[in-house]
């Protein structure tokens, strides 16, 4: 035992001495040396050249991005963008993309509203011949937000993509460019589109107004049929305000049909876009009564706008003859009558052959010009109108 106890002293001092030296032969190889310095974190503001911020924006580096929203702020004396900028902006978008779904809802929302900045830096003329650059990372920025979970980041895809209908870079463009740029905004129009569909009435209104400011109306005209939303009346609102100032897709039929609204505002907003169209109150409380909901209130208007001189009653009168009440549809066709002009045969004659009610039927047959009831009468079994040959 003894003899086991100092073997173990003598390896413990052996192992410590051998410490000591390793110790003291660092110590002397280092003497002279300067201690090592930590590195300096990286500085970014916006004072920070564009190629150091598309890096870190891959990074979701949440500084570079505050750095690129004060960089693109709007200046009214901005001076056009040469070829080596454009493609400095194009690599910011796509670092912008890159680090796009690892910030927040706040950034991803400030880095839809930097897309549009970026692509307004084009507009000032004469834009670079390379301003096709940004058109990818743009596009795919815009409809990863118009798709994003949060429904705030949603409704600004779709304001920033409401104010890009109209967008062209400041120069003349050829036929080619003419083309791309079409099919970019075309490529926006389904995902639109989509959010109609939303549960969410925030992202529907939005998408209402984002279809609004479509100039082509075939285009624009799906949100019109959110006029009738049954769930919300803000986007029933947001249908009146961003279709008020285009009769062709929004009617003035349409509109009277919520004069009524029982919807949040949304009665008032149909009442002063009907006044901006010119109609008096006066007329806009007859054209309610057509439209509302108890058949003797629509019966009780038609001696009202009958004879009026200030109006074209016919229109109102056709609309009533198609009116589900037969009392309605009966008073329609007096008035109706009373009236010789093509159209109005042709919806006498056709009410004689197509209406419901035999007593409507026999009434407008009665007024119904001869020429006009053969014109509308449907064509005979074997007719050879059923199948017409080529010439």
């Amino acid at each position: 035992m003894p003899a086991r106890r100092g073997t173990r002293l003598w390896i413990s001092g052996f192992l410590g001495l051998t410490l000591i030296a390793m110790l003291a032969a660092f110590l002397l190889a280092s003497k002279g040396r300067p201690l090592a310095q930590p590195t300096p974190e990286v500085v970014i503001d916006d004072a920070t050249a564009l190629p150091v911020l598309a890096q870190a924006l891959r990074e979701s580096d949440a500084r570079a991005l505050a750095a690129v929203v004060h960089l693109t702020a709007f200046k009214a004396d901005a001076a056009p963008l040469t070829e080596a900028e454009a493609d400095r902006w194009a690599e910011i978008l796509n670092g912008v993309r890159a680090g796009f779904l690892k910030f927040g809802t706040y950034g991803r929302a400030s880095a839809l509203a930097v897309t549009s900045r970026v692509l307004q830096k084009f507009t000032p003329e004469p834009a670079p011949k390379n301003w096709l650059v940004i058109l990818t990372p743009a596009h795919d920025l815009l409809t990863s937000g118009v798709a994003d979970t949060n429904l705030d980041v949603r409704a600004a895809a779709l304001s920033e993509i409401a104010g890009l209908w109209s967008w062209a870079p400041g120069r003349p463009l050829i036929r080619d460019e003419e083309d791309v740029l079409a099919d970019w905004k075309n490529g926006f129009h389904g995902p639109v589109l989509r959010r109609l569909g939303d549960r969410d009435a925030k992202t529907r209104v939005a998408a209402v107004a984002c279809l609004g400011k479509l100039p082509d109306i075939n285009d624009a005209a799906q949100a019109v049929a959110y006029l009738g939303d049954p769930s919300s009346p803000e986007v029933r609102k947001q249908v009146l305000i961003s279709f008020a100032a285009r009769p062709a897709l929004l009617t003035e039929d349409a509109i009277l049909k919520h004069i009524d609204d029982k919807g949040d505002g949304v009665a008032e907003a149909a009442e002063i876009v009907l006044k901006i169209r010119g109609l008096t109150q006066e007329q806009i409380s007859l054209g309610s009564m057509i439209f509302h909901p108890k058949p003797e209130i629509r019966a009780s208007v038609i001696p009202l706008i009958k004879d009026r001189s200030d109006i074209d009653p016919v229109v109102w009168l056709i609309q009533l003859s198609r009116d589900s009440s037969e009392a309605v549809r009966m008073g329609a066709v007096e008035a109706l009558a009373q009236r010789k002009t093509p159209e109005v045969g042709q919806r006498l004659a056709e009410m004689a052959v197509t209406d419901s009610s035999p007593a409507i039927r026999r009434l407008a047959g009665k007024y119904a010009p001869e020429h006009a009831k053969t014109a509308s009468l449907p064509a005979l079994p074997g007719s050879p109108s059923l199948n017409p040959r080529a010439n």
